[in-house]
């Protein structure tokens, strides 16, 4: 309104001082002009308004900001961690009925491993692998007074805890990673990838843990360091290498004093075993390595070495060397993967006789030294051979099994497996010969897993063990309590593995 009566007294203004004249000539434009000022203003008071209110608003979120910088700041920093550190793990159990009339039928807690992979700066990496096998609870008691001192021990039975992998490493280049600490020994394909969800049968395979034909039980891992990488040979080719110098394995000897049909025995359990993370027993040192090429995803073909002293320093030096083949392949639903041991270890006899001299010079009264477990034989060498068939039938999706899951499976397997123990010590007469045994332990696993998601399989499986006619199993393996004569074994499984 204001605008109106300016603007009125400007015309009567100019109609006063111009005459008739300029009246004429611009009065018909005049309201047109007003009124078109009038919407320039209009429009810029909104404009005025519109930023204030973005100004209000920048200056709350502003406010808000300076309010909860804290939490921002232990947000970012938590989220900035889960980035970083990557926890995960796996498990698995089993139930097993045996026609072995000494073997119960069990449940059985395999494993439970907890893994922490983490990314401490641009190419500095650390990973911690915690195994807790067949454990449930471990309690120690003590008390100390003036009257009495007790301590005791409570645990599972065969329960045990075990740092697997413990190392960091450095990647200079892609083809060029340096890596030290407590590492999986790269010997065959088992002992890398021996993760349990990751298999479709419930038991892992003979020569890598039921009868070892590697110089010692998988998952097998040494303290030490070397090199690994990886270089891209064509489009989908790449060249894989690990080379590492350990501590290595060691023997190990268990020594037990009894009598038996009135004659004192000695039995000695001989064990190639890990080689400690503490002192090394012997001055010498373990390498190791393996080489794979892989021409494309789901294929690879691999060697693999070991050579090192597995005696301690006082039984002498005796070296013990191992070599590996292993790969895999597949086609469409068909998959085929297989691994190769042979080791040998060099000077038995002289060792055993060493060993009995000892037990000898300890007991005089023991005329024989028993020697068990099937764990020093001259060469010892097998193969497995995995068959998988991967399914799934339609009408399976609106079940249970199939309609929560994106990608279930069902995997039908075969598992063939053969181990041969040669030159194995069984006996010593203290002065006299060694006794000794060719051996040899078959076995072969079918089975039949559903996997409603890769991470998790479920396992029902059947195995046939035998081993040469008139013998016991119990001597060559170490998981069937076979009776004297107990050469063979028909075993039933169902298992459950999961990752996560």
């Amino acid at each position: 309104m204001k605008l109106r009566k300016l603007a009125g007294t400007l015309a009567v203004c100019a109609a006063i001082g111009g005459g008739g004249g300029f009246v004429g000539a611009h009065a018909e434009n005049l309201p047109d002009k007003i009124q078109r000022m009038e919407q320039e203003l209009e429009q810029m008071k909104q404009e005025l308004q519109r930023q204030k209110e973005v100004q209000e608003k920048a200056q709350a979120e502003q406010r808000a900001k300076e309010q909860a910088a804290k939490p921002v700041t232990e947000a970012s920093s938590l989220r900035e961690l889960t980035d970083r550190v990557k926890l995960g793990g796996y498990g698995s159990f089993r139930f097993e009925g045996s026609d072995l009339k000494d073997q119960k039928t069990s449940f059985v807690f395999r494993r439970l491993v907890l893994t922490a992979d983490a990314n401490i700066a641009p190419h500095l990496r650390s990973y911690v692998e915690l195994e807790f096998e067949r454990f449930r609870k471990l309690e120690i008691e003590k008390s100390f007074g003036p009257s009495a001192t007790e301590q005791g021990i409570e645990a599972t039975n065969h329960s045990e805890i075990s740092l697997e992998q413990a190392w960091m490493q450095y990647d200079i280049e892609d083809w060029l990673k340096f890596r030290g600490g407590g590492i999986l020994v790269p010997l065959g394909r088992f002992n890398l990838n021996h993760d349990d969800n990751r298999w479709d049968l419930p038991r892992r395979s003979l020569i890598d843990r039921g009868v070892p034909v590697l110089p010692t039980t998988a998952a097998w891992d040494e303290i030490g360091l070397g090199f690994l990488g990886d270089i891209n040979v064509s489009d989908q080719g790449e060249l894989g290498y690990q080379v590492y110098v350990m501590n290595g394995v060691a023997l190990d000897s268990e020594f037990e004093q009894v009598v038996k049909d009135g004659k004192a025995v000695t039995e000695v359990k001989l064990s190639p075993s890990t080689g400690g993370f503490a002192s090394d027993v012997k001055d010498s040192k373990a390498i190791a390595g393996r080489v794979a090429y892989s021409p494309a995803l789901g294929h690879e073909l691999a060697g693999s070495w070991y050579y090192g002293q597995y005696t301690p320093d006082f039984l002498g030096k005796q070296d013990l060397w191992a070599l590996s083949a292993d790969g895999r392949t597949g086609r469409g639903p068909f998959e085929l993967e297989g691994e190769f041991v042979l080791t040998r270890f060099d000077g038995t006899h002289t060792v055993a006789k060493e060993l009995a001299d000892t037990v000898h010079a300890m007991a005089p009264e023991a005329s024989t030294a028993a020697f068990t477990l099937a764990n020093l034989a001259r060469n010892r060498y097998g193969y497995w051979v995995e068959a998988r068939y991967r399914f799934w039938p339609a009408f399976l999706n609106e079940t249970f099994l199939g309609r929560s899951f994106s990608n279930p499976q069902l995997i039908a397997v075969l598992r063939p497996e053969q181990a041969w123990l040669d030159d194995l010590i069984e006996e010593i007469d203290i002065g006299k010969a060694v006794t000794t045994s060719n051996r040899r332990v078959d076995r072969i696993s079918v089975g039949l897993a559903y996997r409603p998601v890769p991470l998790v399989v479920f396992q029902l499986a059947y195995e046939y063990t035998r081993t040469d006619s008139g013998k016991s199993l119990a001597t060559v393996t170490n998981f069937l309590p076979a009776r004297a004569y107990e050469n063979d074994a028909q075993t039933v499984l169902v298992g459950i593995a999961f990752g996560f």
